[in-house]
């Protein structure tokens, strides 16, 4: 079948193009196409991304604050009001990542949470029936306690689920490989964390205050005379001296574990003394004693290979600690969060006569 040619541009047309054209030009069809081109704008404009809310009662925060001033003697400040207030809206939103997961499901200390809740109740009137007594499964009841809201109310449940849901964002840290340099420069931003006290190896002659009395200062001042005099060897200088029940030798011994073993006081007075050589007397929580310091370690920072481990870990609870916050702040500017006040309806509905709702910042 031949071409038809065009009367406005001379070109030819292939009939089969002209069968279709009747249908191009349809009223019907231009008016279908049109309603769909407008429907699709509309939507694209009128379209909005849900927004998850997230309700607090205020009654739970009220809680917090009651607790704080009971445990500190005093009501909490404006700042730690708020502070308060943003650690409950922050466990908030935790828990309800940990639902929208459906930790609570699966886990197995929310499971035996639960059922210890439920056999509890359930056992308030006696003890419940057995699976072969025709008694609820396991299964069952934890399903009964999410349907009564104990995976909701539960506080045990609710620490239990914003650690787990924490711990995937730690794991996630936990994963990320450490390029080398990243961890020179944490050690070199962290130098003073690593640093190793001073440690000592000493012994002392100890002179008992219960044993001694006013004496105590003076018998060991004139023990000290004659130890200088007579050149003593250590052993048996310590046993001129009276019993000490804790020993009277301390091997590499820190600051701290002095502080434990014998007082700050006798602390502070070993810490710039000579060394191979008496002193004293120095003055402890039970009495006076003569020192002698066999050696001094002095205080260094260990290089980055020997302490490698440890550095990692510390790098890997920094990053931990600073992925939760970035994290748990981006949410709150992905969600809505509700102060509810008392009096909110078990369904989130609020009565006429019911305090407003107030929006937190």
């Amino acid at each position: 079948m031949p071409d038809v040619q065009s009367p406005w541009t001379g070109l030819a047309i292939p009939r089969k193009g002209l069968e279709r054209e009747p249908l191009l030009r349809s009223p019907l069809l231009h008016f279908v196409l049109l309603g769909t081109l407008i429907y699709v704008v509309q939507s694209m404009r009128s379209y909005e991304p849900e927004v998850s809310v997230v309700e607090v009662r205020r009654s739970e925060i009220d809680e917090r604050l009651e607790s704080y001033r009971q445990q500190m003697g005093r009501a909490p400040t404006e700042q730690e009001s708020r502070a308060i207030e943003n650690q409950v809206i922050e466990n908030a939103i935790w828990l309800e990542q940990a639902y929208a997961l459906g930790l609570h499901q699966y886990d197995t200390v929310v499971h035996q949470r639960l059922l210890l809740n439920m056999r509890f109740l359930e056992g308030e009137d006696g003890p419940a029936p057995s699976v072969e007594e025709g008694g609820p499964s396991e299964a069952d009841l934890i399903a009964r306690a999410i349907e009564l809201g104990m995976d909701r109310s539960d506080t045990v449940v609710q620490r239990r689920l914003i650690d787990r849901v924490q711990a995937i964002l730690r794991g996630s840290v936990r994963a990320r490989e450490i390029q080398d340099q990243t961890l020179t420069d944490h050690y070199e931003a962290t130098t003073d964390k690593w640093r190793e006290p001073a440690l000592l190896d000493l012994s002392h002659v100890y002179f008992s205050r219960d044993r001694r009395g006013a004496n105590t200062t003076g018998d060991a001042t004139s023990a000290l005379a004659l130890l200088s005099a007579h050149d003593e060897n250590v052993d048996k200088a310590i046993s001129s001296g009276d019993p000490f029940l804790a020993g009277h030798r301390l091997r590499g011994a820190s600051p701290n574990r002095i502080v434990a073993r014998l007082g700050p006081a006798f602390a502070d007075g070993v810490a710039g003394a000579p060394v191979e050589t008496w002193f004293g007397p120095v003055e402890s929580a039970f009495g006076q004693h003569l020192v002698w310091i066999h050696e001094r370690i002095q205080s260094r920072i260990p290089p980055l290979a020997e302490i490698r481990k440890r550095v990692v870990e510390d790098w890997i609870e920094n990053e931990s600690r600073k992925t939760l916050r970035e994290h748990i702040e981006k949410r709150r500017t992905q969600v809505q969060v509700r102060i509810l006040e008392d009096g909110v309806a078990a369904d989130g509905n609020q009565s006429p006569s019911e305090a407003n709702q107030s929006p937190a910042t």
